[in-house]
């Protein structure tokens, strides 16, 4: 199939008017503004069936799900086709939508193997609507199914309450990024350059602990400069503790920082 140049964006979430449908639609704008035509699909709209796990060789072959699903037939035809795409995903409970793991899963059996979409431009949005939690968590299936297929993705774009305004601002920014990148697709040259190029992506590599205390610097930044001075405090608190080795204790004052952050950004 010959590739168009349409910037692809995919709201994975149950709620077509939510905060994952502003992300994404935010990058389309921002690659609308950069000159790109972009189109907007609503996972809802098509749910992937589960995978049944069959002989997957056959779906590689036939380069087509064995069992009859027009939902994935659509969006894969919509991702093979597309010049770009930004895929955006609600957190639940830390981790990604079902509707994206389901459409990942036969995307991995049909077409890994091929990868017919290398070097096709890429960015994931994660949306952490409610706590925040899972932020980081809730991308890296995203980025790991781009990672498979072998597409070569920008930075990934962590969301939260905290910090939603900023990121519009970035989806826009990344979503003109991709709009400079439709017209020709840059592969990588060898597994090795795209383990490095995902190495080197931000976020990823954060443990569960540097994720919550990504999340507790977020509410922070959130509050006003003149308010509750004591809670950035406990940032540096934290930081000393883990220098010295005392990891559970720096937990515990991320955790603290976080609490207090999100009851003062509530009440602001």
């Amino acid at each position: 199939m010959e590739p168009n140049k349409v910037v692809l964006g995919i709201v994975g979430s149950p709620n077509r008017e939510g905060r994952t449908h502003q992300l994404v639609n935010a990058a389309l704008e921002g690659a609308a503004r950069a000159g790109a035509p972009t189109e907007l699909v609503q996972m809802a709209d098509y749910v992937v069936a589960a995978c049944k796990d069959c002989l997957s060789r056959v779906c590689q072959e036939k380069q087509k799900c064995t069992f009859e699903d027009q939902a994935f037939e659509h969006l894969s035809q919509k991702v093979l086709a597309c010049g770009a795409l930004v895929l955006g995903t609600p957190v639940y409970f830390w981790d990604t939508s079902g509707m994206i793991k389901y459409f990942i899963l036969k995307m991995f059996r049909v077409y890994a193997p091929s990868a017919p979409l290398k070097g096709l431009p890429a960015v994931g949005i994660s949306i952490a609507g409610g706590t925040g939690n899972g932020l980081i968590s809730g991308l890296r299936p995203v980025y790991h199914f781009f990672q498979m297929l072998q597409m070569r993705a920008l930075e990934p774009l962590p969301a939260t309450r905290f910090n939603f305004d900023a990121a519009l601002r970035r989806a826009g920014e990344l979503g003109s990024q991709l709009a400079h990148m439709v017209q020709r697709r840059n592969p990588f040259t060898t597994l090795e350059e795209r383990l490095l190029w995902y190495d080197s992506l931000p976020y990823l590599g954060l443990s569960r602990a540097g994720e919550r205390r990504l999340l507790a610097d977020l509410t922070t930044t959130a509050l006003p400069s003149n308010k509750q001075s004591a809670i950035p405090l406990g940032l540096a608190r934290a930081d000393a503790l883990s220098a010295a080795g005392r990891q559970l204790e720096s937990l515990t004052e991320v955790a603290w920082v976080y609490e207090a952050g999100v009851k003062a950004f509530e009440e602001k």
